[in-house]
């Protein structure tokens, strides 16, 4: 009897760290299209600096995540090649589609919205911000109808990206922890932990006089990381169990992994209760805050489609990954952090503080 010994060859993983970026910014985007709206339509509830803060999270995200899924692709110019070879077969395919919509209607959505902000841009002082004002495109006033049209629009198109984002990974039967329906819904509930981050990184930019959260504000903050921590923290248990190749609760590693994203979502859950406890607002607490929903929300990611590729599929492994140090790796993500922070300061100075109450008016008629 003779006995073969069967070896995989090394192969590179399938799923770049651009895609892990890809998905935590624009999952921030189409979750603060929907806390846009809902704070739009609570506008009496809501301050502007929290809507202007939500409405760049949504603008910003949904620039900057296309631009990395361009580098998860290896090369930018392969982008074109999802439109003359279509396949509606295809969740990737169909994602070509919705997102160039999508990005298009997050912009236009901030552009409306902020409109009231670059129309004052011209009284001030300097020659930057009374030329920015220019991007106006008129002195005419955005209706409430309009806006929240273009809002509800936006959202539908968000969610046509959650749905599609999650399910060319749920797709994949090659990976049983990829292939249910809790891996998508993991994704799509800490999203919106990833935009409470992002927003409360843009709300502290804003230039502002008061310190002073609106009731509404801090309910919508704090229900909403209260909510995605505590639906996450159900369905992480639901979907370390789909696995029959390896079982996450016998494996030390992926112990640690579990424990440290349950870890982290409990952070996430107390800072909210801890910060949003009255109007007045601490700026190092929401600054903590803010960190710890944006590693969360990252982390989720990162264990959930990185680290999942180092499971063996044919043998025993194991097969460790490391994160590179180039453009593949750890300057990528660093990179897109820093444009993504370059955007904000950017979007931030189209909004002045003595204007705030009058373009808050403004959207009201």
């Amino acid at each position: 009897m003779n006995i073969t010994e069967v070896l995989v060859q090394p192969q590179a993983i399938a799923w770049l760290p651009w895609a892990v970026q890809y998905f935590f910014y624009i999952g921030s985007a189409y979750a603060a299209a929907i806390l846009f709206l809902i704070a739009l339509l609570c506008e009496s509830h809501t301050s502007h600096r929290l809507r202007a803060a939500l409405v760049l999270t949504l603008a910003i995200g949904a620039i900057v995540g296309p631009l990395a899924l361009t580098g998860d692709l290896h090369q930018p110019g392969r982008a074109w090649h999802f439109y003359p070879y279509l396949s509606s077969w295809s969740w990737m395919s169909l994602g070509a589609i919705f997102l160039p919509i999508f990005s298009a209607l997050a912009v236009a959505t901030a552009w409306l919205y902020l409109r009231s902000d670059l129309i004052n841009l011209a009284n001030q002082s300097g020659k930057v911000l009374p030329l920015l004002s220019k991007l106006s495109l008129g002195q005419w006033q955005t209706s409430r109808k309009l806006m929240v049209s273009v809002a509800v629009t936006t959202v539908l198109s968000g969610l046509s990206i959650a749905l599609y984002t999650g399910a060319e990974i749920a797709v994949l039967k090659s990976r049983e922890l990829w292939h249910q329906p809790a891996s998508p819904l993991l994704w799509f509930v800490t999203a919106f932990i990833g935009a409470v981050g992002f927003a409360l990184v843009i709300w502290l930019l804003i230039p502002s006089k008061t310190k002073m959260l609106t009731m509404g504000d801090t309910r919508l903050l704090k229900q909403t990381t209260m909510m995605s921590g505590l639906l996450a923290l159900l369905l992480l248990p639901i979907w370390a169990s789909n696995s029959t190749i390896l079982s996450l609760y016998e494996s030390p590693e992926w112990l640690k992994h579990i424990a440290v994203l349950a870890s982290l979502l409990n952070l996430s859950v107390v800072l909210s209760l801890l910060v949003f406890r009255g109007v007045t607002i601490h700026y190092l607490r929401v600054l903590s805050l803010s960190v710890m929903a944006l590693i969360t929300a990252w982390s989720v990611r990162w264990v959930t489609l990185m680290e999942v590729q180092t499971i063996a599929r044919y043998d025993v492994g194991p097969y460790p990954y490391e994160l590179p140090l180039g453009s593949n790796g750890l300057l990528g993500i660093v990179g897109m952090f820093g444009l993504w922070i370059a955007l904000a300061l950017l979007g931030t100075e189209l909004i002045q503080p003595k204007r705030e109450t009058a373009s808050s008016a403004a959207t009201q008629h």
